[in-house]
């Protein structure tokens, strides 16, 4: 293999660099028209085990190597590292292999092929390029106006009622898997934004069968093929309904939302604590050692290698551990950190917190690029910007160290942020292209588009800004980003459960824990400190919890409408209305209970 190449291919032997794959860019449809010749476009993934079949199979056949040079121009496409190309042309999973014309249109698409269907197929596609020209570009141009009368009427705008959290409760509740935990049948995967919404249904509903389906399905995960025993870790999904033969990929992305869901968990009581603890040390102890990175991130992923994986620890000790991709991605990192801050407040590790704040700051310091925003990622240097994903993810946990550490530059830093996402990602009135404005037009790079899941993030990170400030631009926001997808959210099935919980928090009075603090080695702020800390800890649906300091926070405390000379006490607010000064920490839970309770106007 080439040491000169940008791609990754398999770290098995393989030909697939002899292929000239070109980086994704404008110059591959101009030597495209250039040439008269189709694009061939490969989507494939560093941890993705049929990509790498693909390489060390179909293109290192010569046939295909041979087709590939003669007839169409190449690109290879790593799926993290250009999320915005592969939510366009995904065929359904990866590798993806589409045939695109010219202009970046698809004229055919296909995952996994193996070696004498390639041939065939790249044949076929090549005559009919040649001698069905008319006809394919017939089938574009209708497919092209299609989509332009789709986007000219675009959905409306609408009501955010109960009705939407509703829905997706009734919808994972028939999904879910009464034997085996989880949701649906093979392939099956975590989906921890449907686990969120049964523990947030738990809290604030006390429904029992929600939190014993949490549990469950999480001890079945853990306990089963889906965990990896020896080293720690989960992978990424089942083949199987009952999580005993995985997919060995294992992923940053999913493990912080998973630490997230067996944090909360944990915070529910301490039989539920014991369970999540046996669970979340190995697999803080697996990341730490495996793709914690000594800059201050978490690296991307760690390759699915079967035989591996299928030995025990004595089998293992005699080989070479799998490629773990070395790069930071800047969501993941965060979705890490934000898992990492979780565990660390619900199992009283302080360590852990100090490694989500590590995460953080290695964020912000490396990977922002001023006004644009932040970068996708990073491999000693940082790379490409625009994409959604990444400001969404930053600026939750951006907020979570505000609340978690106390510290205020964290809340500074998220203004910041908004204030950027809103001026270049913003559809006016409504929620947040997925690439901000004069982004890469390549091919159909040109239709932008909204997902569903970053916008709920960047919903409720505005959420809880204009709580943390009571400023009521920032709910404006909220309210308009959510109300986007008010009339689309049920074509997104269980995807859209992080978009009903976010709907709900906007809907549902919420406690917020506003701490009063005092000088430094005063008894006010030992006070505080376990004010802050037990507010964090209590087993809310939802919650703020912000600790202000005298003279540092004295701007804030008067926006908030506080009386500032109380300190190492804590207030109960619901809205702009607020309890009597709470002096110690067991009586915090009777004054949210009272506050929810009481009326708001």
């Amino acid at each position: 293999m080439t040491t000169h190449s940008p791609h990754h291919f398999s770290p098995r032997a393989n030909r697939a660099h002899e292929i000239p794959w070109m980086e994704w860019g404008p110059e591959i449809f101009e030597r495209a028209r250039a040439e008269d010749k189709p694009v061939l476009l490969g989507l494939s993934a560093v941890w993705c085990h049929w990509c790498h079949v693909m390489d060390e199979t179909t293109y290192s056949d010569q046939r295909v190597i041979d087709l590939v040079t003669s007839h169409f121009v190449p690109v290879r496409v790593d799926n993290d590292t250009r999320p915005d190309v592969n939510l366009r042309y995904n065929m359904g999973g990866w590798p993806t292999t589409a045939f695109l014309d010219p202009n970046g249109e698809i004229l055919v698409g296909l995952t996994y092929i193996p070696p004498d269907r390639m041939v065939d197929l790249l044949q076929r596609v090549n005559e009919a390029w040649i001698v069905q020209r008319d006809e394919l570009q017939a089938k574009i141009e209708d497919y092209k106006q299609r989509r332009a009368e789709h986007d000219a009427n675009a959905h409306p705008i609408g009501a955010l009622t109960s009705e939407i959290y509703t829905h997706l409760r009734t919808e994972l509740s028939a999904a879910y898997d009464t034997e085996h935990g989880g949701f649906g049948n093979e392939p099956k995967f975590p989906q921890p934004d449907a686990l969120r919404l049964f523990l947030h249904d738990y809290l604030r509903n006390s429904d029992e069968q929600s939190l014993d389906r949490v549990r469950f399905t999480l001890q079945q995960m853990a306990g089963g093929g889906m965990y990896d025993h020896v080293e720690g870790g989960f992978y990424r999904y089942s083949t199987t309904r009952d999580w005993s033969v995985p997919h060995f990929e294992k992923m940053s992305e999913d493990h912080g939302a998973l630490l997230q869901v067996i944090a909360r968990l944990g915070s529910v009581s301490e039989q539920e604590r014991t369970v999540a603890e046996a669970i979340v040390e190995p697999t803080i102890a697996y990341l730490e050692r495996t793709v914690s990175d000594r800059d201050g991130g978490f690296r991307g992923s760690q390759d699915a290698d079967e035989h591996y994986f299928a030995l025990d620890e004595a089998g293992r000790v005699q080989l070479d551990a799998p490629y773990v991709d070395p790069r930071v991605y800047t969501s993941w990192t965060a979705g890490l950190a934000r898992g990492y801050f979780a565990c660390g407040v619900t199992f009283e590790r302080r360590e852990w917190i100090e490694r989500g704040r590590r995460a953080v700051d290695f964020l912000w310091s490396r990977m922002r690029a001023g006004e644009a925003g932040m970068y996708r990622y990073w491999d000693g240097q940082p790379h490409i910007l625009n994409m959604l994903g990444d400001q969404s993810a930053t600026l939750q946990a951006l907020l979570d160290a505000h609340e978690v550490t106390g510290e205020s530059h964290y809340l500074d830093y998220a203004q910041q942020l908004a204030r950027i996402v809103e001026a270049n990602w913003r559809d006016s009135g409504r929620g947040f292209w997925d690439v901000a404005d004069g982004h890469d037009s390549t091919g159909m790079l040109s239709v932008r588009s909204k997902p569903i899941q970053d916008n709920a993030d960047l919903a409720e990170a505005f959420l809880r800004l204009g709580r943390l400030s009571h400023d009521e631009r920032y709910l404006r926001t909220a309210e308009e980003t959510l109300a986007d997808f008010a009339e689309s959210y049920q074509g997104h099935g269980l995807q859209a459960a992080r978009y009903a919980l976010v709907v709900e928090r906007y809907l549902s009075p919420e406690a917020e824990v506003q701490v009063m603090g005092g000088l430094a080695g005063s008894d006010a702020e030992r006070r505080a400190r376990a004010l802050h800390e037990h507010a964090l800890q209590l087993p809310l649906p939802s919650r703020t919890v912000q600790l202000l300091v005298p003279g540092r926070d004295d701007a804030l405390v008067y926006q908030l409408m506080l009386p500032p000379d109380r300190e190492g006490v804590a207030y109960v607010c619901v809205g702009t209305v607020c309890s009597e000064p709470v002096e110690h920490p067991d009586e915090l839970e009777g004054a949210i209970t009272v506050a929810l309770s009481a009326p708001t106007f």
